[in-house]
């Protein structure tokens, strides 16, 4: 799953720590970064593969392919979001995983992140695939017989990626399918009206998923398709009702937030508090509508890392700001510091 609403984290080369982030324990403990994309794990996450692997013939190589997967998944929505210069994260939850990134600069950069995920998971898989299938064809499936945990591992790493990958495409929120349906129907029909038919098509579909697991009687997803079920309600009432989800009020919100902001970064550096700057310029860029307010969120956390001694981030954000004098004087500033 892809999310745009995530507070930005420093980017740095490749590390591994255990450590409380900032954030409360449910929202994520950080275990690595891995080219500037942070990963934490919530603690639901360790139950969720543990009741997955429950009654599996080998539960520890099905949890570290389980796990793998995620990742897999995860990182095919934070690489495409980092290309973009979004700043992803990535955590690992109840529901499997969860990639937040600031808000993409275009409906196309939402809709390659989106469909990154479950095709990154499809690929692996059909690669894998491949890998068993000329090994079968050229004769060395003894070779995978005296490595059985080999073969069990690509086996379970090939059914894993792939069911993960089709499950999330299935047009039911809070699953990357429904964004990806939502953009898709925005191609023929208004934006408002795409998202009534995918808020109407994601209850039912969850519904249906709960008769469907409850004839199977798979407690587990039962239960997960009744939370579906539960945070579908509300957008579907508002559907059928035809209110929709209102996009050009929230929007509007969204921009009256990001100049509030604003106002408080201005009142922040005033003060000289840079580490309140910093994290206002994050919110900012979190909650800007358009590419002025983007830019102004740029200068707050130019002027707030070159305050911080932190230059390179400084010169990092510097191109994307708004080129105030103060800009000028904090990127002269950091390259003097940093020849």
């Amino acid at each position: 799953m892809t999310q745009c609403v995530a507070p930005i984290c420093e980017a740095t080369e490749w590390r591994f720590a255990w450590r409380i982030t900032s954030r409360t324990i449910m929202q994520g403990i950080h275990l690595f970064t891995i080219k500037g994309i942070p990963v934490s794990f919530q603690p639901m996450f360790i139950l969720l593969i543990l009741i997955l692997s429950v009654g599996m013939q080998n539960p520890f190589i099905f949890g570290a392919c389980a796990i793998l997967g995620v990742l897999i998944h995860e990182f095919g929505h934070a690489l495409t979001a980092k290309h973009f210069h979004l700043n992803p994260e990535v955590t690992l939850c109840g529901l499997g995983g969860l990639t937040t990134h600031a808000r993409p600069n275009s409906p196309k950069q939402d809709f390659l992140i989106t469909l990154a995920g479950p095709m990154a998971g499809l690929v692996v898989a059909g690669v894998i695939f491949g890998i068993l299938f000329l090994v079968d064809l050229l004769g060395f499936a003894p070779f995978l017989a005296k490595y059985q945990l080999l073969a069990i591992f690509l086996s379970y790493t090939m059914y894993i990626n792939l069911i993960w990958g089709i499950f999330n495409l299935l047009p039911v929120r809070p699953m990357d399918g429904s964004k990806v349906f939502t953009h898709l129907l925005a191609k023929i029909t208004k934006p408002e009206r795409a998202v009534q038919i995918i808020s109407i098509f994601s209850f039912v579909l969850a519904v249906g998923m709960i008769v469907y697991f409850a004839l199977g009687r798979n407690v587990f997803m039962i239960i997960i398709s009744i939370y579906f079920a539960f945070i579908n309600f509300n957008d579907f009432m508002k559907a059928i009702r035809g209110s929709g989800n209102d996009a050009t009020e929230r929007m509007k919100r969204i921009g009256i937030q990001a100049e509030a902001l604003y106002e408080k970064g201005l009142v922040a550096a005033r003060a000289h508090d840079w580490r309140k700057l910093e994290m206002l310029g994050h919110q900012m860029k979190l909650a800007a509508d358009g590419r002025d307010q983007i830019a102004r969120a740029y200068e707050l956390l130019t002027i707030a890392c070159t305050n911080l001694g932190k230059y390179d981030e400084a010169l990092e954000y510097a191109p994307r700001a708004k080129q105030t004098d103060a800009v000028k004087q904090a990127t002269a500033r950091c390259k003097s510091l940093t020849q």
